[in-house]
């Protein structure tokens, strides 16, 4: 009797569980925003070089591979 509705509500190892399912919830969402922060950099990025006129395209390349580098080295430094 004890171990249903509404008295499982205070048993530890339901508090757990609920506990565990809203904390993998929340993450799920954060994870999931970070995906679409990620989605709309890289259309950001897109629309940025189409507006890039055919003479600095070079230029552009060049700085956009040097960060990627940068940001390669930085990544290769917290290992």
């Amino acid at each position: 009797m004890y171990s249903q509705y509404p008295y499982n509500i205070f048993n530890q190892s339901y508090i757990s569980a609920y506990n565990l399912q809203q904390y993998n919830m929340q993450k799920h969402i954060e994870q999931q925003t970070k995906v679409a922060k990620m989605v709309k950099a890289i259309s950001d990025f897109c629309t940025a070089a189409r507006e890039v006129e055919p003479e600095y395209q070079q230029e552009a390349f060049q700085a956009c591979i040097a960060e990627i580098i940068r940001q390669m080295e930085m990544d290769n430094q917290k290992i």
